[in-house]
């Protein structure tokens, strides 16, 4: 999703126009806002000095050093005055988003999603082999089979082998090979022993805190010695 725009605009006609409107908009109801009459007549004080001050450097006839100057000072201040209340209007979850916009503010459009413990597995697909290792492919169990993409909150695919000369039933008893972040992905098998083939492999989800999801279904593949 792209970034919103800044909500107080840089420039001084823009942001001339966006004090007006915003401090109009609060001094005509504070508690629409969440805020308090006292809240708003400061509001009203400090944009109503940066409005004076922008005027006289609008015209050439007024426009001196000096004037420029002021209008700089009174433009920190007025921020300085402005933003906290943005922002805490902006987060209150009290202010509806239609009021927010109306104030020129870019509401919260999105409430973060926690990472859960995933609840799907890994489906496992055994590409080819060679001295390197075996190469695999994995997917998400609920996704289509040309969605790569894993699920959310998940960094990696747990991989984990072994070589057996008798069916594995148990994934717990294999070992772990490697976390790998992207399918395909080459799983070097040295670090099992292959008395004969095949070797079984089974994968789960792990979330970068470490949550782990549920076992896939075991796959065996008969690796060429």
């Amino acid at each position: 999703m792209p970034a919103l725009a800044p909500y107080i605009p840089p420039k001084d006609a823009a942001l001339s126009t966006w004090l007006a409107n915003f401090s109009s908009l609060i001094s005509a109801a504070p508690a629409t806002y969440g805020l308090l009459s006292s809240d708003a007549t400061a509001i009203a004080a400090a944009v109503l000095t940066f409005q004076t001050a922008y005027t006289l450097v609008t015209s050439p006839a007024t426009k001196t050093a000096n004037a420029v100057s002021g209008k700089n000072t009174d433009k920190v201040l007025v921020l300085a005055t402005v933003r906290p209340y943005a922002q805490q209007i902006s987060n209150n979850a009290g202010v509806t988003s239609a009021n927010k916009v109306a104030l020129g503010l870019n509401p919260k459009t999105s409430t973060p999603v926690p990472i859960t413990t995933p609840t799907t597995y890994p489906v496992l697909t055994a590409q080819s082999t060679s001295t390197a290792g075996t190469i695999l492919r994995f997917r998400d169990s609920v996704a289509s089979p040309s969605v790569k993409a894993k699920p959310y909150g998940v960094i990696g695919c747990q991989i984990f082998a072994k070589s057996s000369t008798t069916p594995i039933t148990d994934p717990t008893t294999l070992l772990l090979l490697t976390t790998a972040t992207k399918s395909p992905v080459t799983v070097p098998l040295t670090p099992i022993s292959l008395p004969a083939p095949p070797v079984y492999f089974a994968a789960r989800w792990i979330t970068r805190k470490g949550l782990i999801g549920p076992w896939s279904p075991i796959i065996s593949y008969n690796v060429a010695g």
